[in-house]
């Protein structure tokens, strides 16, 4: 809402750079963040309608002919904490709300990020199937293959494959364990997958500090393994710029 010219520009940096997808700022523009410091319930759902129309028009804005805009649609509550999930009732409402509201500024893709169960994902999936766009779905891992609340990654991915979901990605995870998990995540989904691994050293924290990132060379080996593995989606999380879209760019177009 403050800065739509900064958010429109980070996306042309990245589009400029190869990106071929960008993904709307809408992570936290929800009814439920704002109410957490906003004491009007009315206020804080009109300030997310606000912010969501401000999230996709930047990205569209900045948008070739050819780009293709991911609605990003987060855990409700802390995306490194699944028990607060809020349950399943609860969930279905908020989730078909955002769906919806992404949808009506006309996103390609409804993309499920940083998911941290299979409970509130499979909430997710079921609350925006009704809208009939394509759906894209990342987890978080806490360790090789498994999710942060426990759920192992092969059940998550058999019970999403069975909802109409068009790709599978692991995202806001450290290279150290995204690197033990590429070959499970081709051995274990028939539909397309990828990766956008957490750059910063160490595991992810709520407060998103990091002060330390990977080496390039560390990034670009990740991303070859990947690649040879059968993934065909990449890209970059919390700690990453433009400089590792450009790597991943010039590895697929090097053919490595």
């Amino acid at each position: 809402i403050s800065n739509p010219d900064l958010v429109c520009s980070i996306h042309k940096d990245n589009i400029l750079s190869g990106a071929t997808h960008i993904t709307t700022n809408t992570f936290r523009t929800t009814p439920r963040a704002y109410s957490k410091t906003i004491d009007s319930y009315d206020k804080a759902k009109s300030l997310s309608i606000e912010s969501m129309k401000s999230a996709v028009y930047e990205a569209k804005r900045a948008a070739k002919q050819d780009t293709l805009i991911l609605g990003s649609i987060a855990p409700l509550e802390d995306c490194y904490m699944p028990n607060l999930y809020p349950g399943d009732l609860i969930a279905r409402t908020e989730f078909e709300e955002i769906g919806l509201m992404l949808a009506k500024e006309g996103v390609d893709i409804l993309f499920l990020e940083t998911m941290n169960s299979i409970s509130e994902t499979i909430t997710c999936i079921k609350s925006i199937n009704p809208l009939g766009l394509p759906i894209w779905v990342s987890f978080a891992l806490n360790e090789k293959n498994t999710l942060l609340s426990g759920d192992q990654l092969f059940d998550a991915i058999k019970v999403v494959e069975k909802c109409n979901v068009s790709a599978i990605l692991l995202n806001c995870t450290p290279i150290s364990i995204i690197s033990k998990s590429i070959r499970s995540l081709n051995s274990f989904t028939s539909i397309n997958w990828g990766i956008y691994p957490n750059l910063g050293l160490g595991n992810p924290n709520p407060e998103g500090n990091i002060k330390h990132i990977h080496s390039d060379e560390t990034f670009s080996s990740l991303i070859k393994d990947s690649i040879k593995e059968g993934g065909s989606i990449f890209g970059g999380c919390c700690g990453s710029n433009i400089n590792h879209i450009k790597i991943i760019k010039n590895l697929l177009n090097s053919g490595n």
